[in-house]
């Protein structure tokens, strides 16, 4: 008899026992729960997980200028319900805290060289740029009526700074 015939016998008498003995199949189904019970309990990792949604801030600060801003200008006598849509120039700006300083070579010129500054292994941010406002669509019940619709411009481009020509506006069916 070849090897893998003896290991396939033996795999075979072995899973005949497990058929036909309860209380072999109760201990491993008890075994198997009791594995998955503590990867469950134990193995699960919210940060290493998939299932964590990574917010983006520069999504979550458009998402909440769109919805800031359509409640405030369905507030606007006339305009009834309104929708709002943001688009943006790029990305979050950041600006660094920077050192400068200043060389003088042996040829006798003055070498300036500018680096940021580090305290305790971090860079110091001086401050963070949102992005620019690039347009805005407006969709309103009551953009129908030239006086909603002048109330609603004016209203966008003094809460975004933003030109008269960034803005659209359409009514809503």
């Amino acid at each position: 008899m070849s090897e893998n015939n003896k290991k396939s016998n033996y795999i075979s008498s072995i899973l005949e026992k497990i058929r036909t003995n309860k209380k072999i199949q109760f201990i491993i189904i008890f075994i198997f729960l009791v594995i998955i019970l503590c990867i469950f309990l134990f193995g699960y990792d919210e940060k290493n997980s998939k299932n964590v949604v990574n917010t983006d801030p520069i999504s979550s600060y458009v998402a909440t200028l769109e919805t800031k801003l359509s409640n405030v200008l369905s507030n606007v006598s006339g305009a009834g319900k309104v929708s709002v849509i943001i688009s943006i120039e790029s990305g979050m700006e950041t600006v660094l805290a920077m050192q400068t300083t200043t060389k003088e070579s042996a040829s006798g010129q003055i070498e300036t060289q500018t680096s940021p500054i580090i305290i305790n292994g971090k860079t110091v941010v001086i401050k963070e740029l949102y992005p620019k406002v690039k347009g805005v669509l407006i969709v309103a019940e009551g953009a129908k009526n030239i006086s909603v619709m002048t109330k609603l411009q004016q209203a966008t481009m003094s809460l975004l700074d933003i030109e008269i020509n960034q803005i659209e506006i359409l009514s809503m069916k």
